[in-house]
């Protein structure tokens, strides 16, 4: 059995600070479908090249190896895939893939990456959509102004709920903003609505319309509290909202020639929006948002609870045009790559999208990892104009992008600060199934399976080289309530399923009675499955972080259970620059821990002596880890080794 180089040390500094870059701007495949959490497919791509070159294997070596055209023969398995990153960096390296989740939007995320494309028969089916339906939907989202129609960009919707002491109407407006810059600011009077255009310094406004002065950042809304303008009650919005009841039409951004204009939406704006008939396009989907165990019981607490609710009739309207197009196309490959297309545009065409006001964009659902209900939601024209973000023909042109990407990968290279594509001549094309025996027999490179892997018996026994993984963080993130969201629209059209082994699986969140001891058995079946499959010279490798003791307990419990030995622990960088949930003292520095199925016969460095080496270590590189990513990787020293 010979020792790599991933048990010894490889290029920390360099990789998480190549880490970083990627973090904010992932390559294309990434962005083929949102997925949580990723992990970053450079640091992937890092740890497989460093599991197969020799220990003492120099940097420079690594390096080469990093930037050149990889052909490998091993088979790799990872029991927790997520969004897939980890296979689709093996399969970009020539290996056997083997991918495992109880979730069936990531497992059909997954499939679609790795998946070979026709891209000209997709460009091909596209333009016929587009002919068939783009002016039909297009047709949703005008405004008609002076007797002419221009081309509605974002429209802006606020909930309107009633004073509980008054009764009064109160619209949830936080301030009178609808894009500023620094010269100047786009505003509504609030008291008739109107839109005018003022200097970035002004802070109230005197309505030219209605003569009432607007105190510009003075809403009725702040921090989930409302304030009547009537009788100056305070009340919590939550318990006065009735989900999208409550939401009424009050401006919009459309097109004249090549300016972006705002509006106050007028009569014939609402009237053009409430004459909108959902009747001849196909069912919604309408079932309940799950509450049993739920994590965060938005947007239930805010008056939905049914996933129709999360989207307005004209979105309801456009979607369904779409979607009923893509049902009919007859080639099942192809269907399937506009089927993943239309789920992604879902998170940037519901009534749960904010407005970046300075920026002038909609941030999509799931910007940050929660059902966040903004007060002043936008909707998107769902085909798409000429600006805005996350319209149907724009995520197509992403999808296109990803596969073109997976024909011709490359790596990232940035040489005093500026950007470097390194091609190397490999590709992501991989013939997936579903069937553990088309596997086996070699008629294809890939096998995804949508179940939980306490339970592998489809996996042959010692035929895996690298189990390569990032499992459960404990209670962190319970991904299956996020992925309903998508799933309810293509659960018929996928063939991954929900099932019941959810409820039983890893998915399960701290809400439930004894959740650390059902983490630890749960955790421990996986590994013990994993060992089964590894070869006896084989690795399990997984990046892990977090800043509770309990979850690295029942960690180190699950790996003693499995008999797995651990043989290195090391930092790396798991995030971009600006990534979403990067506060202060939030994360973002990985343990990468390395095990094998047996010891060897020097012994292994003891927890003392490797908090000793990284002490030192960390300082003298310079590896800029805040103190919540210390605690978390010294915890992992001190209960993993």
């Amino acid at each position: 059995m010979s020792k790599k180089m991933i048990e010894n040390l490889i290029p920390i500094k360099e990789l998480s600070e190549l880490a970083k870059k990627e973090g904010n701007s992932k390559k294309p495949v990434y962005r083929i479908h949102k997925w949580w959490a990723r992990r970053l497919g450079c640091i992937v791509r890092a740890l497989y090249i460093a599991s197969e070159l020799p220990y003492d294997a120099s940097d420079e070596e690594f390096w080469d190896k990093f930037y050149s055209k990889n052909s490998s023969d091993l088979t790799v398995l990872d029991p927790f895939m997520g969004g897939g990153t980890t296979l689709v960096e093996a399969k970009k390296m020539g290996m056997k893939t083997i991918g495992v989740d109880v979730d069936p939007l990531a497992c059909f995320i997954t499939k679609k990456e790795l998946e070979e494309c026709n891209i000209e028969k997709v460009k091909e089916q596209y333009r016929i959509i587009e002919e068939r339906i783009a002016e039909k939907i297009s047709n949703l989202y005008t405004t008609r102004i002076d007797g002419k129609d221009y081309e509605i960009i974002n429209a802006f919707w606020v909930y309107e709920v009633n004073c509980p002491k008054c009764n009064s109407k109160v619209k949830t407006h936080p301030h009178y903003k609808l894009y500023y810059n620094k010269e100047q600011k786009y505003i509504f009077c609030s008291h008739c609505g109107e839109v005018a255009v003022i200097n970035a310094n002004s802070e109230t406004y005197n309505c030219k319309k209605c003569g009432s002065i607007t105190d510009i950042e003075k809403g009725t809304y702040k921090r989930g509290k409302c304030k009547c303008h009537s009788c100056n009650t305070d009340f919590m919005l939550r318990d006065r909202i009735k989900g999208s009841k409550s939401l009424r039409l009050f401006a919009l951004e459309y097109l004249d020639g090549e300016n972006r204009v705002f509006k106050k939406a007028d009569y014939n704006d609402i009237k053009k929006y409430n004459e909108i008939d959902c009747n001849e396009y196909i069912e919604i989907p309408n079932s309940n948002i799950p509450t049993k165990n739920r994590k965060d019981m938005r947007p239930i607490s805010y008056g939905y609870n049914s996933y129709d609710e999360l989207f307005n009739k004209r979105q309801q309207v456009a979607l369904s045009i779409i979607y009923n197009e893509i049902k009919h196309i007859r080639n099942a490959s192809i269907r399937e790559w506009f089927t993943i297309t239309f789920s992604d545009s879902l998170a940037c065409n519901n009534m749960l999208c904010n407005y970046a006001y300075g920026y002038r964009k909609l941030t999509p659902l799931f910007g940050i990892h929660a059902f966040t209900v903004p007060v002043r939601p936008v909707e998107n024209n769902v085909w798409g104009a000429t600006f805005g973000r996350g319209s149907f023909s724009k995520v197509f042109n992403k999808t296109i992008k990803a596969k073109e990407y997976c024909q011709d990968t490359y790596e990232s290279k940035y040489i005093n600060g500026k950007h470097e594509k390194i091609y190397t001549e490999e590709s992501i094309k991989s013939k997936v199934t579903l069937n553990p025996a088309t596997f086996y027999n070699g008629k294809s490179d890939s096998l995804i399976l949508n179940r939980s892997s306490a339970q592998l018996k489809a996996v042959r026994d010692k035929t895996v080289d690298i189990i390569m993984t990032d499992p459960p963080y404990y209670d962190n993130l319970n991904y299956s309530e996020l992925a309903h969201f998508y799933y309810q629209w293509i659960k018929d059209d996928i063939p991954y399923k929900f099932d019941n082994h959810i409820d039983k699986s890893l998915h399960v969140n701290d809400l439930v009675e004894n959740y650390h001891g059902i983490f630890i058995e749960q955790l421990t079946r996986v590994f013990k499955q994993c060992y089964k499959k590894l070869k006896d010279d084989g690795l399990m490798v997984f990046s892990y972080h977090h800043n509770k003791e309990d979850a690295w307990f029942a960690l180190s419990k699950a790996i003693q259970n499995a008999n797995f030995i651990c043989v290195n622990i090391f930092p790396i960088r798991s995030e971009g620059n600006s990534a979403y949930h990067s506060s202060e003292g939030s994360i973002k520095w990985d343990s990468i821990l390395v095990f094998r199925k047996e010891e060897y016969l020097t012994k292994q460095r003891s927890s003392a002596k490797m908090k000793e080496f990284w002490e030192k270590h960390i300082v003298d590189n310079d590896l800029e880890m805040n103190e919540s990513d210390i605690i978390s990787f010294y915890r992992s020293l001190e209960l993993i080794v």
